[in-house]
């Protein structure tokens, strides 16, 4: 009754749905039914909106701030020509002020600055334009010896040793190097930068990064170590003294300073410059809002209600997200971090771009989330740890599939799983995920973090070129399906630690520096009661690990475990296995529900077993023969396994992930080989998001 009562009210709102139109060139004094008579401001179409209405959007970049109603319809006209844009023309003049540097009056402090469509950098040093972003020697400063807490030494302060510093940011990887962050400089000498590092060594605000290069931890802590702080790696920004190169710009007193790209006077030059952080920010609850072909351009979208519900985004792509300049810390950095997010349920996420966003680009929380056919590119150009191109946290099930991450720091999707109902279960299927964690240490392509999985199943991923773990689940994890993955080229392929309940089969692991990870947790390390306090370490023997094609495998103990492993090898109360190796890892072999796994180099197998000609599609029937299928496991969750190793048979049909379009011309990737030299090539280089907005009319998302 209740289904028939609903469709009963969606066909009278059909019946009586009205389109409306906008255009730069429009009047608010129109009807605003048809484009030949379109309203000018968003905002005052969306006010005289119904519950089942179109607005379609003419041409142009309109800028402001626009609030949605339930049940409406936004779509673009022409996709790739309509912009909600967070940032405004500059229509001050330029004076020439140094040579190359041209100075306008300008009230406020922008995060980003465009010109001609090509983004600016804030001040810094070492010079750095967009494109080369990803240039290691280009990026970062090195430290020196002698640099230790709140202290900086440089042998290349050579080149700025007369700057006047004093008030800008350093930007440092600290220690271990997972993140960076921007404080204070508080004094420079030539020779010695100060930081200010209030707070810096406590886990609540910079974790391992801090901790491990404090004064305490120095003292034993020798030079030589890849933690030590005079291993850091830095850059400077935010001073006039850094303006110094073309394509850079900075503000004090009243006056936008620009170096000119190009050499001439900006004034011949159309110049945008940030001014909203939110083009979309709303808390009360919302329902079936679509928008479709609409561009963001250096803005958020944030719809925060848990009671959001039919909220969908389609060929939407956001460009230049969130652009703040400082991340303090962990805790001022999350604070301020301005990514597209959205909570509720039944969210649809489809064919869109997230592109340069400066930390994280999409954050999702909530229950019957969709992102599918979308391409995550150029975001988190900083390495900042804590953020992410995606970040999802589920209550509910959840589909990413299709879709391509490359050319991201620190993780490229960030799953935590709090679920509170669940009807089906979550998928992560058919993605391609590379040069992930580019400058961070200690990431992953796709990282869950503790507890519960509730039996996702990860199945039919490419993750490969990724600077740590291609798949990490985290301490204190347990119920997690993993299956027909491919794994190459990265730090480590697989990295599974937790209490068990696993079904890992069929995934094909090669060409990675260290042995993929099993780690079983005996300890209570998160407040669960899964902890079997099996101080023995025994081997895994009963997780179902089958028909598994990787070149090397270890059974773990897990990094918070170790003490209690050394302690327990010392009272010789180690299990046998473990105590002849005195190791923490051994060797996975066939026992209990590990069975049919082939390990050690067998390239020889495979179509293309060489990185140079990659096809892991194999040509030797002798992947075949593993353990098969039987009604006991399909209970315990392994419903597609086959009894050939890895993820391919021979002669099987070919598959292959990620999305089926790319933005800027750049090409789908389908077969191996091309991800691979596709990966290789833009290890080193920063795509430019393409926006073409110069040319187009300007309209007004409010008054």
């Amino acid at each position: 009754m209740l289904r028939v009562l609903l469709l009963f009210i969606a066909a009278v709102q059909a019946a009586f749905a009205t389109t409306y139109y906008v255009s730069p060139d429009g009047d608010d004094r129109n009807a605003g039914t048809s484009e030949e008579e379109p309203f000018r401001v968003v905002q005052r179409a969306v006010n005289e909106m119904n519950a089942g209405d179109t607005l379609v959007v003419l041409d142009g970049v309109y800028s402001g701030r626009l609030n949605l109603k339930s049940g409406i319809t936004i779509e673009a006209k022409t996709p790739r020509k309509v912009f909600f844009s967070g940032l405004e023309h500059l229509n001050s003049r330029f004076e020439k002020y140094a040579e190359g540097i041209f100075r306008a009056k300008f009230n406020g402090q922008p995060k980003q600055v465009l010109y001609n469509d090509q983004p600016l950098a804030w001040a810094c040093w070492p010079n750095l334009r967009w494109a080369e972003n990803w240039v290691r020697e280009k990026k970062w400063a090195a430290a020196g010896d002698g640099t230790g807490p709140g202290v900086l030494t440089s042998e290349a302060f050579e080149e700025i040793a007369g700057l006047n510093l004093a008030g800008a940011y350093c930007f440092i990887r600290y220690g271990k190097g997972n993140s960076c962050y921007s404080r204070t400089v508080e004094s420079f000498d030539g020779r010695t930068l100060v930081w200010n590092d209030d707070d810096f060594y406590e886990q609540k605000f910079t974790g391992e990064d801090g901790r491990r290069g404090s004064e305490d931890a120095l003292r034993t802590l020798k030079e030589s170590h890849v933690w030590h702080p005079n291993k850091s790696k830095f850059f400077l920004a935010g001073a006039l003294d850094l303006l110094d190169a073309p394509g850079e710009w900075f503000v004090e007193d009243g006056y936008l300073y620009l170096y000119s790209p190009d050499g001439t006077n900006p004034n011949d030059a159309v110049i945008l410059t940030k001014a909203y952080d939110f083009c979309i920010d709303q808390d009360e609850g919302l329902n079936d809002v679509i928008l479709d072909g609409i561009d963001f351009l250096g803005c958020s979208v944030r719809l925060s209600s848990n009671a959001n519900a039919g909220i969908a985004f389609k060929n939407v792509h956001f460009s230049y997200i969130g652009a703040e300049l400082l991340y303090v810390d962990r805790v001022k950095g999350g604070e301020i971090d301005k990514p597209i997010e959205v909570a509720g349920s039944n969210i649809s996420i489809e064919r869109c771009l997230f592109a340069g966003g400066q930390n994280s680009a999409l954050k999702l929380t909530g229950s019957d989330i969709t992102v599918e056919n979308c391409v995550f590119l150029e975001n988190n150009r900083h390495a900042n740890f804590e953020s992410a191109p995606l970040y999802l946290e589920a209550r509910g099930t959840f589909q990413l599939n299709r879709n391509t991450f490359f050319n991201n720091c620190s993780d490229a999707v960030k799953i935590r799983a709090k679920i509170e109902e669940m009807d089906t279960v979550p998928v992560v299927s058919y993605n391609n995920i590379f040069n992930a964690g580019i400058f961070n240490s200690d990431v992953s392509g796709v990282y869950m973090p503790i507890q519960s999985q509730h039996f996702t199943e990860f199945h039919h991923n490419w993750m490969h070129n990724v600077h740590g773990n291609a798949l990490r689940l985290d301490l204190g994890g347990k119920e997690l399906t993993i299956h027909h993955n491919v794994f190459w080229a990265s730090k480590r392929g697989l990295n599974i630690e937790g209490y068990g309940q696993f079904n890992i089969y069929n995934n094909t692991s090669v060409h990675n520096e260290v042995a993929d990870a099993l780690t079983r947790n005996v300890l209570n390390h998160v407040g669960m009661s899964d902890a079997s306090l099996d101080t023995t370490f025994p081997p895994i023997d009963d997780w179902n690990v089958l028909n598994n094609l990787i070149e090397k495998l270890e059974d773990r103990v897990g990094p918070r475990e170790k003490k209690e492993l050394a302690k327990q090898l010392k009272a010789k109360r180690v299990h046998p296995e473990r105590a002849a190796m005195r190791s923490a890892a051994i060797p996975i072999v066939d026992r209990g529900s590990i069975q049919g796994n082939l390990t050690g180099e067998r390239r020889d197998l495979f179509t293309g077993g060489e990185l140079s000609e990659l096809n892991l599609v194999p040509s030797d029937l002798g992947i075949r023969g593993g353990a098969t299928q039987s009604e006991a496991l399909e209970i315990q969750g392994v419903a597609a396994l086959d009894s050939f190793r890895g993820a391919y048979d021979v002669g099987s049909d070919y598959w292959y992930p990620g999305s089926d379009w790319m933005p800027y011309g750049l090409p789908v990737l389908k077969t191996m080989a091309e991800s691979e030299r596709f990966a290789k090539k833009y290890r080193t280089k920063s795509i430019v998001p393409n926006i073409n907005v110069k040319n187009l009319p300007l309209g007004r998302l409010d008054d």
